[in-house]
């Protein structure tokens, strides 16, 4: 029997496959959460709820949000509930620490001006240290306990081929050739053994999306269409920033050389996926996605600061974009999974 190689993982910390894409949903959760929070308090006027002796603060409802979420997590099994974890967890994140300026000033400010920009170093932080858990390749045990997630859910009706394809590829390459191992890739393996998929709606929606964009994808006027968008994007992006940065009467401080320099790395970072994207789109997807990140994470925060209703929308444009471009990219790689899984005979 071959020997694997066990990695010296803490038994509490062995991670799941979709860590990404569910610590990513907590993330864009929180931050909607307080870009909604905002829009709509300067929309209607920053109401309270209450009278003249309460007031019931949106942190409260944060808090509960968590609390939710905690319970969910400790009352029901995986895998079918960590999806609701992530975003009702994210929600109320957001929703909680938007009330950061009350929580550290004496007065109880909420307007303390420099509290939109520690929440956004938090939610960079809080980036950093999400891309740090998934930096690290997943080892031989995480494959199998993968793997076993992977055959709960297709006990309940929901192991889609993507999913079953990704869990064979990671025991593959991670080697782990125990016995247990074994069997449970012998049983992933054989489709006909399984139950029969019976995904949710939100799953339907999910893959009916991923296979519009796939065909999409096949069709040379989408690619071009495509190319054409984040072209301008970028090339908008980095004009304006120079053409801004030439007019010495515009920028008066800090925040204006900020804005005007993320932008212009943003622009070049799009432009460099340009030139990848004929011969790797999911590498030009990720330098698109870089460039979107520095928006989100360095551009926005430092428009917001200027102007918060006009930093609001463009965040949340920023937002939804990064949201497409990481949708494209998963069903691109799981596509790439399912075409190499040999065709059964």
């Amino acid at each position: 029997m071959t020997e694997v190689r066990r990695l010296h993982v803490p038994r509490f910390a062995f991670r799941s496959a979709d860590v990404g894409r569910r610590l990513d949903l907590f993330l864009v959760c929180a931050v909607g959460s307080v870009i909604g929070n905002r829009v709509f308090l300067i929309v209607t006027g920053y109401p309270q709820l209450g009278n003249g002796t309460l007031h019931i603060s949106h942190a409260i409802w944060g808090a509960l949000m968590m609390a939710v979420a905690i319970i969910f997590a400790l009352s029901f099994l995986a895998p079918n509930n960590r999806t609701f974890i992530a975003f009702i967890g994210g929600c109320g994140f957001g929703w909680f620490i938007d009330e950061l300026g009350k929580f550290i000033t004496r007065d109880v400010n909420y307007f303390f001006q420099p509290t939109i920009a520690l929440i956004y170093i938090v939610f960079i932080a809080m980036y950093l240290v999400f891309r740090g858990i998934q930096r690290r390749d997943l080892g031989p045990d995480e494959a199998l306990l993968n793997a076993l997630e992977a055959l709960k859910s297709a006990a309940i009706g929901e192991l889609s081929e993507p999913r079953r394809a990704a869990s064979l590829a990671l025991l593959d390459r991670t080697g782990a050739d125990d016995a247990l191992a074994r069997q449970v890739r012998t049983l992933l393996a054989d489709e006909d053994c399984l139950p029969a998929p019976n995904p949710n709606r939100f799953e339907r929606w999910g893959h009916l999306v991923r296979t519009a964009y796939l065909g999409l994808a096949q069709h040379e006027w989408f690619r071009r269409l495509l190319t054409w968008w984040f072209a301008v994007y970028a090339v908008a992006a980095v004009a304006a920033a120079v053409l801004l940065s030439l007019d010495h009467n515009a920028i008066e401080g800090f925040e204006e050389w900020a804005v005007t320099l993320s932008s212009i790395v943003a622009g070049l970072l799009m432009l460099f996926g340009l030139l990848r994207i004929r011969h790797d789109r999911v590498a030009a997807y990720r330098w698109f996605e870089r460039g979107i990140l520095v928006q989100i994470f360095v551009t926005q925060v430092f428009e917001f600061a200027q102007e918060q209703l006009a930093g609001v929308l463009g965040l949340a444009f920023n937002l939804l974009l990064w949201v497409a471009l990481r949708s494209m990219i998963r069903a691109e790689v799981e596509q790439e999974l399912v075409e190499r899984q040999p065709v059964a005979s």
